[in-house]
């Protein structure tokens, strides 16, 4: 089972050239596509290009509290915002340890193939 494995995900056509590549010590490498590994980061990669989006949305509007509002009125309406950022904050560390058990997953199910 092992051997068919290893034949099924190294790609070449023929057994008995997966046996003499093997036999001769040809080096090989292996390689495997995984569409929900592939799909989980292209959405990470999404919302991090948000997250940077809302980091120069937050400069922006603080630049534009500052120069339309009293300091007063501007201080409230920051600590406001700085409320929400916080929560940013927040989901943004929940993602990284999400992603961190995902690649030990990942991991661990690679080992089990082999």
């Amino acid at each position: 089972m092992r051997f068919l494995k290893m034949f099924d995900r190294s790609g070449m056509t023929s057994k008995s050239a997966f046996i003499k590549a093997r036999i001769f010590g040809e080096p090989f490498h292996v390689v495997t596509f995984d569409k929900s590994l592939h799909e989980y980061y292209t959405k990470l990669s999404d919302f991090h290009a948000q997250f940077r989006m809302v980091g120069n949305n937050y400069n922006q509007t603080l630049k534009e509290l500052k120069s339309h509002f009293s300091e007063r009125r501007a201080m409230a309406l920051v600590c406001k915002l700085a409320k929400y950022m916080m929560q940013l904050v927040q989901i943004m560390h929940k993602v990284t340890e999400l992603t961190d058990k995902y690649q030990k997953w990942i991991q661990k199910s690679e080992n089990k193939e082999i």
